[in-house]
């Protein structure tokens, strides 16, 4: 198969200028967040994660994540946790260099209270 050569990206799509979309690179955002996601999801007491943001440049990318998680792990443990995970991910992933993973904790999920849906209160027995 030939390639054209690249002459860039096009902003806000990962997508290099020049290609067409099956010759796409694996780093545009869609696939950045879906790997983010992937990578936050597997850290133990995380319950969602939504993905806010994806910045990318040619070489490196910013994310932010939004999580809800579980009462009794370590919120600021959890967010450090995902910030590792989710940058070795994609760089390994994409060879893009994370430059920054904003974690955001949404809410706190009460086990025997809380659901376990998107953060919403389970109902009562009676």
């Amino acid at each position: 198969m030939t390639t054209r050569p690249s002459t860039g990206t096009n902003p806000g799509t990962g997508l290099a200028t020049g290609t067409t979309g099956s010759e796409r690179r694996p780093g545009d955002a869609a696939d950045v967040a879906r790997i983010a996601v992937q990578a936050a999801s597997l850290v133990p007491g995380v319950s969602v994660v939504r993905p806010a943001a994806v910045r990318l440049d040619d070489r490196s990318v910013g994310l932010d994540l939004h999580l809800i998680t579980w009462y009794g792990h370590s919120v600021p443990t959890i967010a450090e946790t995902v910030r590792a995970v989710v940058a070795d991910r994609v760089t390994a992933q994409t060879g893009l260099t994370v430059a920054v993973v904003t974690v955001t904790v949404d809410d706190l999920l009460v086990p025997g209270v809380d659901g376990p849906g998107a953060g919403t209160a389970a109902p009562e027995d009676g």
